[in-house]
């Protein structure tokens, strides 16, 4: 069985390379070129999705077992679109998810085990979503929760481009100074210009406090 399982894993076709898996990465991944175990396709996918088997064919195979009986389930489309942007390179969101490096934890495969933590967290609000409490780790239990739009919107990461390090805070060339913002219901909003780059983030954080805003204060990304 196990030299079969071995044998059903995507295969490497000449040599690896490093790139960036997004624009806004902080660091490069190292990427092969494979050869789907089931309908013979080429993708291109992070070597260690392969390796951990967190990415087992050019995406043909996922959606297609559905013997587990739960298509009709209200949290499939959930899995299913989780399972998508992990492991299928073909997916349109592939990069930001899988290509890296965000994984589904070995137990969540199985979507009986999803379906089971879904129907025990689910909250009572609308339109709850699944949201990951640390966007640079992957889905499983421990680092997942339901949040609404609103919430799940202001859990970003910081640019590669912003210079400050934090977001909301950026350098404006043109009045030399720090700018506070904040994006609130897809509006954006400016805090003020300060002279230092701590007088804005300071002042972005008072006025989440202030306001009682679900934004991260600056301490999360440090």
């Amino acid at each position: 069985m196990e030299k079969l399982e071995e044998d059903m894993k995507p295969k490497l076709i000449g040599e690896t390379w490093r790139k960036y898996p997004t624009e806004t990465s902080m660091q490069k991944a190292t990427y092969g070129l494979f050869e789907c175990p089931y309908c013979r396709k080429e993708f291109e996918c992070p070597v260690s999705n392969v390796k951990r088997g967190n990415t087992k064919s050019c995406g043909c195979l996922v959606g297609k077992n559905t013997t587990h009986g739960l298509k009709s389930n209200r949290f499939y489309d959930t899995w299913h679109g989780m399972l998508q942007r992990c492991t299928n390179p073909n997916h349109k969101a592939y990069k930001n998810y899988g290509g890296r490096g965000i994984t589904v934890c070995e137990e969540w495969l199985d979507i009986k085990n999803f379906v089971a933590w879904a129907e025990a967290t689910y909250p009572n609000i609308e339109d709850a979503t699944l949201d990951r409490i640390d966007n640079n780790k992957g889905y499983s239990p421990e680092n997942c929760t339901w949040s609404d739009k609103t919430t799940q919107a202001v859990n970003q990461r910081v640019r590669k481009d912003n210079k400050s390090g934090y977001v909301g805070v950026s350098w404006n060339k043109r009045d030399k100074k720090w700018c506070a913002n904040i994006r609130i219901n897809k509006i954006s909003k400016q805090i003020g210009s300060f002279k230092t780059k701590e007088e804005a983030i300071q002042a972005r954080d008072n006025y989440i406090i202030e306001n009682n805003l679900p934004h991260k204060l600056s301490t999360s990304y440090k």
